[in-house]
């Protein structure tokens, strides 16, 4: 025979098994989807500042090749 909080004590741990299960599987989908989807952005944001850090380096050597040719030619 079981006592009176035999029948709580299995909701419990019931309770907590799916817990633990649902936990789980979110974890698994939020890892899939969403940490991805940040590194990929993360890494594109990084080219992204390479990219105009490259751009503003090719803008001051135009400004310096019109410079010197404008010497040159006075």
């Amino acid at each position: 025979m079981g006592t009176a909080g035999d029948g709580n004590m299995v909701y419990l741990l019931f309770g907590t098994l799916v817990g633990v299960v649902l936990g789980l599987n979110i974890a698994y989908l939020y890892h899939r989807f969403v940490a991805k989807r940040g590194r990929t952005e993360h890494k594109l944001r990084a080219e992204i500042r390479d990219l105009e850090k490259r751009l503003r380096k090719k803008d001051e050597y135009i400004a310096k090749a019109i410079k010197s040719v404008k010497e040159e030619g006075s």
